[in-house]
C-alpha cells in the first residue's frame, strides 16, 4: 500500500466491484479498455533485472561460505544449510535493493484507474486522474466532470512523475515490507532446492554404483 501515492490513497471507491476473476476480466474490460490488462507491462519486464542480479550474487555468497556453486557440493561433504541460508538472504537483498524502483512504477501504472468518467447511480461522477477542477484521482464531483486522462503514462513518464513530486525516497517506499517477505521465501526455496538437488544426486551415484557390476559381468 505504501508504494501507492498519496493522493489515491484518499481517493473515493470507483462504483463497481469485482466479484470473481471473470468479473473483473469483463468489468475491466468494459470500463478501461483492452490495454488496462496490459497496464504495468513494461516495467513488470524490467523486473527480470531482478533475477540476473541475484543468481550471480547466490552463486559467488555460496562460493565463498561453502566452497561449492549452486547445485554443487564437494565431494564427500554434506550440505551446509547455514551456508546456503547466508547466501540467499545477502543476495536476495543486494538484488531488491538494486531493483525495487521498478517495483514501485509498476505498482503506480497498475493502481490507477484508467477509466475517464464514470457515472454512479446517485448521479457522482468519479474521476481517473487528476481534472482540471483539481479533484484528485477517484475523487467525487457534483457535476458531470470531465478527466484528462491516466496520471502515469509509460515507465520513463512515471519515472519522471514521481521523482519530480515525491522525490527519490518514494521509489524505496514499502522496501523492508518487501524484504520481511521476500527474503524469507527466497532463502526457503533456494535451501529446498539445495536439498533437492543433493537427494537427487545421490541417489543417481547408487543407481550408477548398483548397476556397474551388472555392466562388468556382461
Amino acid at each position: 500500500m505504501s508504494q501507492v501515492s498519496a493522493s489515491n490513497l484518499h481517493s473515493a471507491r470507483p462504483p463497481w466491484h469485482y466479484e470473481s476473476t471473470l468479473d473483473a476480466a469483463r468489468k475491466m474490460y468494459h470500463n478501461e479498455g483492452v490495454l488496462s490488462f496490459y497496464s504495468g507491462l513494461a516495467p513488470a519486464l524490467l523486473g527480470l533485472t531482478h533475477v540476473a542480479v541475484q543468481f550471480p550474487l547466490y552463486e559467488r555468497f555460496k562460493r565463498y561460505f561453502t566452497g561449492a556453486g549452486m547445485g554443487k557440493r564437494k565431494e564427500g561433504e554434506k550440505l551446509q544449510p547455514l551456508g546456503v541460508i547466508a547466501a540467499s538472504c545477502l543476495s536476495k537483498i543486494c538484488a531488491s535493493s538494486a531493483t525495487y524502483p521498478h517495483e514501485v512504477i509498476r505498482t503506480r501504472l497498475q493502481t490507477q484507474q484508467r477509466v475517464a468518467t464514470t457515472i454512479s447511480p446517485e448521479g457522482m461522477t468519479f474521476a481517473s486522474s487528476f481534472s482540471d477542477s483539481g479533484h484528485p484521482p477517484g475523487s467525487v464531483s457534483g457535476g458531470t466532470g470531465s478527466a484528462s486522462g491516466p496520471r502515469y503514462r509509460g515507465v520513463i513518464s512515471t519515472f519522471k512523475t514521481i521523482l519530480r513530486e515525491e522525490g527519490w525516497r518514494a521509489f524505496y517506499a514499502g522496501m523492508g515490507t518487501n524484504m520481511i517477505r521476500a527474503v524469507p521465501a527466497s532463502a526457503t526455496t533456494l535451501l529446498v532446492y539445495e536439498v533437492i538437488v543433493e537427494f537427487l544426486t545421490k541417489s543417481k551415484d547408487e543407481g550408477e554404483r548398483k548397476l556397474r557390476p551388472h555392466n562388468l559381468l556382461e
